[in-house]
């Protein structure tokens, strides 16, 4: 065993051949008071292309900014297997599979494009088909939010982003938002169709190639945890906690879905003309979260059927995911928020469906001040018929309401996972049928206390073979202002050299120091 004291300037790491032993964050006591500024997009995503539980294992395409020793949330987006028979039963969930599985966990070390963890993985991923994606935490020991923390856009094609998440050692003072509103599944895209429609097949069926507009027999769906392909992409079933998008002629598209159904889209309720069957979309279908042991992004709602093309109909965007962990939150009246995105309102067309309210975990044992959470449905698109004669259509239906989960009592704190409201319909002729085909409300969404969040805790045997010595303890003192670092090593004769690196207010890690291996003072 090796002896090794060091006094150095505070915010300080200690590396064994470059490889991480102990952050700032397990002192962090000793090394600064003051709060780091944060804004804008703080955490870097990561697409998993193979895991490997044997090693707690992750490949990514890219490692570009991820730390060793840092924290990161493991989340697969995709891969639940739903029934692809055109029928009304299209989109009903046979399998979450592992979507929806999630945890936290540390890396211990980085080789090539290979990330290894210090514990072995709780859980499952399909990384070939299920978008798995690894968030490196934004880390500090107190942060103030200058200005509006967003999480990246959910990028289906690299299945990243969408997520927030942040962790503090101490206080996280918001002077601003911290925002994943419309950041979680993708909203049907609006395109426009000819003129051509029919009440009859094929206009009465569930799924159907949106791309094709001559005509488009049904508008594009919301996106949720399933993959459909081209050929299911557009029509009224809803794919799991995707919104439906609506049928021809001019029927509006279902809201979004997350652990409670969306609503159901407006319809067709024109008389005396031709093309006047009600195919709205359907409601986005609820999630099971395994007793907390699965978080989603809210659901996309459906677009809305056009033929007109005056506005723009598509599905609203769900709501992404947050995760706070910090000591204390000062929230100075602003808000958290994961809110589903609202649909398209029409003019004479088929409006869009609102996306699902996301998922927000807090990991916060107190609260200060006022402070605003939210995960709301977003609301249905209104359709405005402007008094057309013997023409009239419903609005889009709502998003469901989120989920939000407090590791803690429910603080006293305003906290709203309301379902988004029906579009409604306004300017309807009076020569249309007396009864309107009018949208739904999506669902309220829920609330969850004493949450235990996913992290495992059983050490990965195959990382500490990575290190090639056994750190036995660390200890910072505070002494005049400086820190005084001291540590102890089995088997010192393996390792040829320490680094002391100090973390800058820019979270960039840069040497200070360098100790041989051998050096027992």
């Amino acid at each position: 065993m090796k002896n090794k004291n060091l006094q150095s300037n505070s915010g300080l790491s200690v590396w064994i051949k470059r490889i991480v032993i102990i952050t700032c964050s397990f002192f962090s006591f000793f090394i600064g008071f003051a709060q780091t500024p944060i804004s804008g997009i703080v955490n870097t995503y990561h697409s998993v292309v193979e895991v490997i539980p044997a090693k707690a294992c992750l490949r990514v395409t890219n490692i570009s900014s991820l730390d060793v020793n840092s924290r990161v949330m493991i989340v697969q987006m995709k891969g639940a297997s739903i029934i692809t028979s055109t029928g009304a039963t299209f989109g009903d969930t046979i399998s979450l599979n592992e979507a929806g599985n999630y945890e936290i966990g540390t890396v211990c070390y980085i080789i090539g494009d290979s990330v290894f963890l210090f514990h072995n993985l709780l859980n499952n991923y399909n990384a070939t088909s299920g978008k798995v994606q690894l968030v490196q935490f934004a880390e500090y020991y107190s942060a103030e939010v200058i200005d509006t923390i967003k999480a990246a856009p959910w990028n289906n094609t690299t299945g990243t982003g969408g997520v927030v998440a942040i962790f503090c050692d101490q206080d996280l003072i918001l002077q601003k938002p911290i925002y994943a509103d419309s950041s979680g599944y993708d909203g049907g895209a609006f395109i426009q169709s000819n003129g051509s429609c029919s009440d009859a097949f094929p206009a009465n069926s569930y799924a159907y190639n949106a791309s094709i507009t001559t005509p488009q027999s049904g508008a594009y769906k919301g996106e949720g945890v399933a993959t459909i392909t081209t050929t299911q992409s557009g029509g009224r079933g809803a794919p799991a906690n995707g919104g439906g998008g609506g049928n021809n002629h001019n029927n509006s598209g279902g809201g979004g879905a997350n652990l409670n159904p969306g609503g159901i889209g407006g319809g067709n309720s024109s008389s005396g003309v031709g093309c006047t069957a009600t195919r709205r979309g359907e409601a986005g279908k609820a999630m099971s979260n395994w007793s907390g042991q699965k978080i989603f992004m809210g659901g996309g709602g459906g677009a809305g059927h056009s033929n007109n093309g005056l506005t723009s109909v598509n599905g609203g965007d769900g709501g992404g995911i947050i995760f706070i962990w910090a000591n204390n939150l000062i929230g100075n009246g602003n808000n958290i928020s994961a809110n589903g995105g609202k649909g398209g309102s029409s003019v004479s067309d088929g409006a869009g469906g609102g996306g699902a309210g996301g998922t927000i975990i807090l990991s916060v044992p107190n609260y200060f001040g006022s402070v605003f959470i939210k995960a709301d449905g977003g609301n249905g698109g209104g359709s405005d018929n402007g008094g057309n004669l013997n023409r009239c259509f419903g609005g889009g239906g709502g998003g469901s309401g989120g989920a939000i989960y407090f590791t803690e009592p429910v603080p006293a704190a305003s906290i709203s996972v309301f379902g988004g409201a029906a579009g409604a319909e306004i300017n309807r002729d009076v020569t249309c049928n007396a009864t309107p085909q009018s949208a739904a409300a999506g669902s309220d969404g829920q609330i969850f206390s004493s949450y235990t969040f996913a992290r495992s805790t059983s050490t990965a045997g195959y990382c500490r073979f990575l290190l090639p010595s056994k750190l036995l303890y660390f200890r910072a003192i505070l002494l005049n202002k400086k820190v005084r670092l001291s540590w102890e090593i089995l088997n010192p004769e393996l390792v040829k050299d320490f680094t002391i690196e100090r973390k800058n207010t820019n979270n960039q890690w840069t040497t200070v120091a360098a100790e041989n291996g051998d050096n027992t003072k």
